[in-house]
């Protein structure tokens, strides 16, 4: 696979931090990880296969795996938002590297925040106009009918998503906002489907491609919520507005190469007045679903 693109992400990432004046600290879960991407990087350059491969032996594989995964996945984040307002981004991006960022079914609040910057990438790229102001992220341009402002969450159990939904929709009342509220299940869904946390997932293995599996389950995820909401929590807003969202990095193709997939699923009343733009921002969210 080329590493091209993850070396100028690392040099990009590299020149907005220095501009922003944010400074990782060597006891940082990412510094590490960063330090680790970064010696791969300069020996796979510098060292014949053979040399590279007794250097960097299959044991040390799954921590190299889990820092390439996060170091690839911050530096593009930061990299596509490198244009908002220095004071936003500094403030985002110091409460990302506050934690760790690993794939696993560890809640961790630097990953809620992480969140909030991963999907403002993905719209970025889409070619929405992005702001990481309250409610947690703002889109607009590209045939949105307005503003959306979106809160965004990050779950650590099935327990806790109404709560999530309830305390996203008063956000953005708080800023006269009835746009949409964007969960992310990633922990759940890890720890559903694993007794303990893999090594590293292989898309290869099953027989039915990664993103009919990602997609088979945030969509019956959304059906069980919206029967949930009604009967469970009848005094709380009903579910008009949200959007579910389950990304996963893992192995796929021949040869096999780092993979993200993104799976979405939209609740909105075709009533609501938004309807016309959640479903533009869900469409085009779909259209990055694996790279």
């Amino acid at each position: 696979m080329s590493w091209e693109p993850l070396k100028q992400s690392l040099a990009g990432f590299d020149n907005i931090v220095s501009n922003l004046g944010v400074r990782i600290g060597a006891d940082a879960p990412v510094a590490a990880q960063l330090a680790l991407v970064r010696q791969f990087l300069a020996d796979h350059a510098a060292l014949p296969e053979k040399e590279l491969f007794a250097k960097w032996p299959k044991e040390q594989f799954r921590e190299f795996h889990d820092a390439a995964i996060v170091v690839r996945r911050l530096t593009e984040s930061v990299v596509a938002l490198g244009d908002q307002p220095a004071g936003s981004l500094r403030q985002r991006l110091k409460r990302v590297l506050s934690g760790p960022l690993t794939q696993d079914f560890s809640p961790q609040q630097a990953k809620d925040h992480f969140y909030e910057l991963e999907i403002a990438t993905i719209f970025k790229k889409a070619g929405f106009t992005v702001a990481l102001r309250e409610p947690d992220v703002v889109v607009s341009g590209n045939g949105l009918g307005g503003e959306l402002g979106m809160a965004c969450k990050y779950p650590s159990s099935d327990a806790q998503i109404h709560q999530h939904l309830s305390k996203g929709y008063r956000q953005l009342a708080n800023q006269n906002m009835d746009d949409c509220v964007v969960i992310g299940l990633d922990i759940i869904v890890f720890r559903a489907a694993f007794d303990s946390t893999p090594k590293f997932l292989d898309f290869r293995q099953g027989e039915r491609h990664p993103l009919d599996v990602a997609n088979t389950l945030v969509g019956d995820a959304m059906k069980a919520l919206v029967v949930q909401r009604a009967r469970d929590y009848p005094s709380e807003r009903a579910i008009d507005g949200a959007i579910l969202t389950l990304s996963m990095f893992g192995f796929w193709g021949r040869p096999a190469g780092l993979t993200s997939v993104t799976a979405w699923a939209v609740q909105c009343d075709a009533q609501n007045a938004r309807f016309r733009d959640i479903g533009r921002l869900v469409e085009a969210g779909r259209q990055g679903t694996m790279k």
